[in-house]
């Protein structure tokens, strides 16, 4: 896991960074007042197909006068408060916060890495993700959650 910390914040996101598979445009949309600097929470769908390959597609909201940020991933198996393990995924970039009304879309999809599931646990077991736009100050992250539905 790669992770560091300053004075108690975390300033990398955990978990184990993972490969996009592609990252494209998907469009624009404006509001007439977002007063808030905090980023929009990302758009995602997740699925299993009858291999057992998870498929994940997010879209996330960049200010639109920002060019494409460069986007990572990051992985992280965890234990939800009802017991039942789920995955998070921190879609991590570098942009300055911004309280703009007219943002772009990219729609980024990757796939699940079994080899960053705990031994003894199964894919099949984990029902849900949880996806978190990642800033580069994580207060200010934004996150969702879906269930993970099969093909």
């Amino acid at each position: 896991m790669n992770m560091t910390s300053s004075k108690d914040v975390l300033t990398s996101p955990p978990g184990n960074q993972i490969k996009i598979n592609t990252v494209s445009f998907s469009g624009e949309i404006a509001f007439q007042h977002k007063p808030s600097k905090k980023p929009l929470p990302p758009i995602a769908e997740a699925s299993i197909s009858e291999s057992g390959q998870v498929q994940v597609e997010v879209i996330v909201f960049i200010d639109a006068s920002i060019p494409q940020p460069d986007f990572n991933v990051y992985q992280l198996y965890c234990i939800s408060n009802s017991g039942d393990p789920k995955l998070q995924f921190f879609i991590e970039y570098d942009i300055k916060e911004t309280s703009a009304t007219e943002l772009k879309a990219y729609q980024l999809t990757f796939k699940v890495l079994e080899q960053y599931i705990p031994a003894g646990s199964k894919l099949t077991d984990i029902k849900t993700i949880e996806v978190f736009s990642w800033n580069e100050d994580p207060v200010t992250s934004r996150g969702t959650e879906t269930i993970i539905l099969s093909n």
